[in-house]
C-alpha cells in the first residue's frame, strides 16, 4: 500500500500522509479525491467508466434496476415506493393489460417502470421528460431494464400550446426536480432564479395524438411542477375521450385545486382521492371517469 501510495501522491502529499498518521490519521474526501485530480484526462474517463453505480429501487413485487449518479436518484428514485405509495397503488389498481400510460414528468422513469414491470410489459409506456440530464438517465435506465419495447421516452414538454417555449432547470443534478416551463416559478407559486435556461420544444397532448399517431392514453399522471393545469387544458380533446379513465395529478391545496377539480369535472371525472406528498400542501389528487348515465 506505501509503494502504490507512492506513486500515485506527490512528495508533499505523502509528507503531509505521514504527519497525519502522527497526529492521528483521520480520511477525508479532499484526501481520498487528491490522487485522482493528478491523473491523466485518458486514466480518469477510464476510472470513471469502471465505476457504474446500479442499484435496485423499493419496488417489492418486481426488481428495477436503477444507474445511480447522484445523491438524489441514492437518496430519493430509489426509494420512489416509499416516497409516493399512492402512485404505485394507483398504477396497480387502475391500470390493466393492454393500457396506454402516459407518464409526464417521468424524470429518471421510476413509475413508468413500476408500471411496466407490474403488468409485465403488457402497457404502453410514454414517458415524458423534458430536462437533458434526467432524460439521458431514463434512457439509459430503460435499457437497463430491457424496458425498450414498451416504454417510449419523449424529451419534450407539454402544455397547453404547441409552441418553442422557454425552460428553466432549478438544479442541473440528475433525478433533481422543480424545473418549469415558460416562468420559473415553482409547484407552490413563488419565483426562483435558474441556473440555466433553455428553449424546448413543447406541445399540447391533444396536438401530439393528431400528428405523431400516439396512441390515447388510458391513464395519465402528470408531475411537472406548477404547470398541471396547462397541460389538462392542451388535453381538452384527449380527455372527452371515454378511452381516458383515470388521471393523477400534483397539485397545491386550495385555487389551483378547485380550478383542476371543476375542469376534469366538466371532462366526466370525479376526484377518487386525495393523498399528502411530502411538501407541506402539496397532494396527489386521483380522478376517475364517472359511468355514463
Amino acid at each position: 500500500m506505501k509503494n502504490l501510495l507512492s506513486k500515485m501522491l506527490t512528495k508533499k502529499q505523502c509528507q503531509d500522509l505521514a504527519q497525519s498518521k502522527k497526529e492521528g490519521f483521520r480520511l477525508t474526501k479532499s484526501f481520498l479525491l487528491s490522487p485522482v485530480k493528478i491523473l491523466s484526462p485518458a486514466l480518469k474517463l477510464d476510472l470513471n467508466s469502471e465505476m457504474n453505480v446500479i442499484e435496485k429501487m423499493d419496488y417489492e413485487r418486481c426488481d428495477i434496476w436503477l444507474n445511480i449518479d447522484s445523491k438524489t436518484e441514492y437518496k430519493v428514485r430509489i426509494n420512489s415506493c416509499k416516497k409516493e405509495p399512492d402512485t404505485v397503488q394507483w398504477i396497480e389498481n387502475f391500470l390493466q393489460p393492454g393500457d396506454v400510460f402516459y407518464d409526464i414528468g417521468a424524470n429518471v422513469g421510476v413509475y413508468s417502470f413500476v408500471a411496466a414491470k407490474f403488468l409485465k410489459d403488457q402497457v404502453q409506456v410514454y414517458a415524458f421528460e423534458p430536462a437533458f440530464m434526467n432524460f439521458s438517465q431514463l434512457c439509459k435506465n430503460i435499457h437497463l431494464n430491457k424496458c425498450q419495447d414498451n416504454i417510449i421516452p419523449l424529451q419534450i414538454a407539454l402544455s397547453d400550446k404547441t409552441t418553442l417555449d422557454s425552460f428553466n432547470y432549478s438544479s442541473l443534478i440528475v433525478g433533481r426536480a422543480q424545473n418549469t416551463l415558460g416562468e420559473a416559478i415553482d409547484e407552490q407559486g413563488k419565483t426562483f432564479k435558474p441556473v440555466l435556461k433553455q428553449y424546448i420544444l413543447s406541445y399540447q397532448i391533444d396536438d401530439l395524438i393528431a400528428n405523431f399517431g400516439l396512441l390515447v392514453p388510458n391513464h395519465l399522471k402528470i408531475d411537472v411542477d406548477g404547470i398541471e393545469f396547462l397541460v389538462l387544458k392542451g388535453a381538452a380533446q384527449t380527455l372527452a375521450n371515454p378511452l381516458v379513465r383515470s388521471i393523477i395529478v400534483e397539485l397545491s391545496e386550495g385555487e389551483r385545486e378547485q380550478e383542476v377539480t371543476n375542469y376534469l369535472l366538466d371532462k366526466g371525472f370525479k376526484l377518487h382521492s386525495k393523498h399528502p406528498r411530502i411538501t407541506p400542501g402539496l397532494f396527489n389528487y386521483i380522478f376517475q371517469r364517472q359511468p355514463a348515465s
